[in-house]
């Protein structure tokens, strides 16, 4: 578990809430996020949190009047959320990453020299400087 998110240590995947994502799209753009599905069918993923068989399908994020397609094929429970299988979380964040006002654009991959690197709740390491690393 990490902070109240179930992770598995040993595939790197995690279990975000609806509400989790939609502050995770609101930090990196400064914009309230809506979601959708596409392409739903049935899993074969039980979610951690209540055992039941989640569906499988394809998110779609609108974001100021926009929709956004994500790649990864996601595990979904209509009860507890997105399940993320390894780096998933940061494809769907990079695609909408550019979008709105708090976009990523513009900052640097390494930090600055002698700036504290921080870690944010999200797992994303950061300096006070402005650079952004990826996510761990």
């Amino acid at each position: 578990m990490y902070q109240t998110r179930l992770v598995c240590d040993a595939c790197n995947g995690i279990m975000v809430t609806l509400d989790d994502l939609a502050s995770a799209v609101y930090d990196l753009t400064s914009l309230t996020p809506q979601f959708g599905w596409k392409s739903e069918q049935p899993g074969t993923r039980a979610c951690p949190v209540c055992r039941t068989t989640m569906t499988a399908c394809r998110l779609i994020v609108e974001i100021d009047g926009a929709h956004e397609h994500p790649k990864p094929l996601l595990d979904r429970c209509t009860s507890h959320g997105l399940w993320f299988d390894h780096e998933e979380l940061a494809m769907v964040l990079e695609k909408v990453a550019t979008k709105g006002f708090g976009g990523a654009i513009g900052r640097t991959s390494k930090p600055r020299e002698g700036a504290p690197i921080e870690q944010d709740r999200w797992g994303a390491t950061f300096n006070r400087s402005g650079g952004w690393g990826g996510f761990h």
